[in-house]
């Protein structure tokens, strides 16, 4: 059911992994999400840790489906831990991880990165076994295992520090057999920024909707600028409060390649103004 339609995006009312097999194979050069963490307790359901890779497994099959030879498969995840019980302390979840190894393995993905969201204002959970939770990963894979993003897009400021540093130092040959120091140089900044980071430092957002966790901008907007360009599709098929699609929208480049393909919560989704309506279809 086609729930909003305009040229600058889609919005679906269908069960996600279905949605992506109905797209035209081999159209979009990005899929970003994020689904149902393992264990995460939530008003729309739990994927508990034993079934969490069944219950992923049809969203990448119909990834690499949907993408292009080139196209790129981003998932924001985090690993709960298990329930304490009587024999045993509340442990986490290696799921995660076992996912990043079967995309590769069982689904010829190639990884391009696991990079971290690193938060500042990470919400307090009442833990005393271990240490606060404060990150969450963000598994980033190429369907082809040759790849190219656009680094410049994703360049960030240089600290005062290293313009300083570079104004007058000079890096001198090493002596000890490593080889990416083989002569004497001094570094020029780049006017577009320093090299990106595979870590991402920003705030939990506030919950001012009924999703209840809804993704700081920040996220999906690094991979739309790497991996997409003018006249690409992203679709998100776990679109959640819309995060991904204010992303898109807000590029003024990637006006209208936006087609975001979900299990919808609202009815209608209002982008510019983040303005939620309930779906009574739901």
């Amino acid at each position: 059911m086609i729930i909003f339609d305009d040229k600058s995006y889609r919005l679906l009312c269908c069960d996600g992994a279905a949605g992506l097999k109905e797209i035209e194979k081999g159209t979009v050069k990005l899929i970003y999400g994020s689904p149902p963490y393992p264990n995460a307790e939530r008003n729309y359901g739990v994927w508990k840790e034993k079934d969490y890779i069944e219950l992923i497994s049809p969203f990448i099959d119909g990834a690499q489906h949907a993408l292009s030879d080139d196209g790129f498969l981003v998932i924001n995840v985090k690993a709960n831990r298990s329930k304490k019980t009587a024999s045993k302390a509340s442990k986490r979840s290696l799921v995660v991880e076992k996912l990043a190894v079967l995309l590769e393995e069982q689904w010829g993905f190639s990884c391009v990165d696991i990079e971290i969201w690193v938060k500042g204002n990470p919400a307090p959970t009442g833990l005393r076994v271990a240490c606060q939770d404060a990150y969450e990963q963000i598994l980033w894979f190429s369907k082809s295992p040759k790849w190219e993003i656009n680094i410049d897009a994703i360049r960030r400021p240089y600290s005062d520090h290293s313009l300083d540093l570079y104004k007058d130092y000079e890096y001198k040959a090493r002596e000890n057999g490593l080889t990416y120091v083989r002569k004497n140089k001094s570094i020029t900044p780049n006017p577009l920024g320093a090299l990106p980071q595979n870590v991402i430092t920003c705030g939990v957002m506030p919950n001012k909707t009924t999703h209840q966790a809804v993704q700081p901008l920040a996220l999906p907007e690094k991979y739309i600028k790497a991996c997409t360009a003018i006249g690409d599709i992203v679709v998100d098929p776990w679109l959640g409060s819309g995060t991904t699609g204010e992303a898109a929208v807000a590029l003024d480049v990637r006006v209208g390649h936006n087609c975001p393909i979900c299990r919808a919560n609202y009815k209608k989704l209002d982008w510019k103004s983040k303005v939620l309506t309930p779906n009574p279809f739901v």
